[in-house]
């Protein structure tokens, strides 16, 4: 499988050279690039977005917090880090703070894109995990001994997003159990993600009862293969 054309990147960074060749390395694989100068608009930007790969660069104050912060959070601590240093002696500090990746300043258009291809596996791995198939299913949500009859949206192998007629609280752990159009069910825990004024609200998918996950993945390989033959020539 190649890498998805719908790849994310972001460049926390104020180096007009550096984003030139982030921007540069990012786009032969036909990816999205984006640019924040601070650690703090960086934090700003990934409580609202889902990333694939993070280039930080250790010049910017607050970076490897910000790293740290990224593998403490909820959507996007699986996100690959690539982190760009100046000297052989930030190189612990980095990988202690989360960094997958070490790329030596000044960086250059080929060594970001070679990188990505180093961390393809990483990032088709995680884009599986979250990709989200659209459905319209129901789902029965129970926080505690709250119950409510909901409708999933959207569905992956680590979480889905639900509409709820009830608030659910943030970061809260529930109980979902709901049927998939080939007659599988799919129960579990999962806890509360994120939430909107909107009535929506995402899970990630922690645990499973009996065969859920098998059923889950099974639905989600038809999904993939599904997708497959529609955007083949002549699908």
């Amino acid at each position: 499988m190649s890498i998805p054309l719908e790849l994310e990147f972001v460049l926390v960074s104020s180096d007009y050279a550096m984003m030139n060749a982030v921007s540069a390395g990012v786009k032969k694989y036909g990816a999205k690039f984006l640019l924040v100068p601070t650690a703090q608009a960086a934090r700003d930007c990934l409580k609202r977005r889902k990333i694939d790969g993070i280039f930080v660069d250790l010049e910017v104050p607050g970076a490897l917090g910000l790293m740290e912060a990224i593998r403490k959070g909820t959507s996007n601590s699986k996100a690959v880090i690539f982190a760009c240093v100046t000297a052989a002696k930030e190189y612990t500090s980095t990988l202690s703070a989360g960094a997958n990746f070490l790329l030596r300043k000044p960086l250059h258009e080929d060594s970001v894109a070679s990188h990505i291809t180093i961390a393809k596996e990483l990032l088709e791995r995680e884009r599986r995990r979250y990709f989200r198939h659209a459905v319209n299913v129901m789902v029965v949500l129970k926080d505690g001994e709250v119950e409510q009859h909901a409708r999933v949206t959207n569905l992956s192998e680590g979480g889905m997003a639900v509409r709820t007629a009830k608030a659910l609280r943030h970061s809260s752990v529930i109980d979902f159990a709901f049927d998939l159009r080939m007659g599988a069910s799919v129960s579990g825990k999962g806890q509360v993600a994120w939430i909107n004024a909107e009535g929506m609200a995402g899970i990630m998918l922690q645990t499973f009862h009996e065969k859920g996950r098998e059923h889950l993945e099974a639905w989600l390989t038809a999904q993939e293969q599904l997708g497959f033959k529609k955007n083949a020539p002549g699908g």
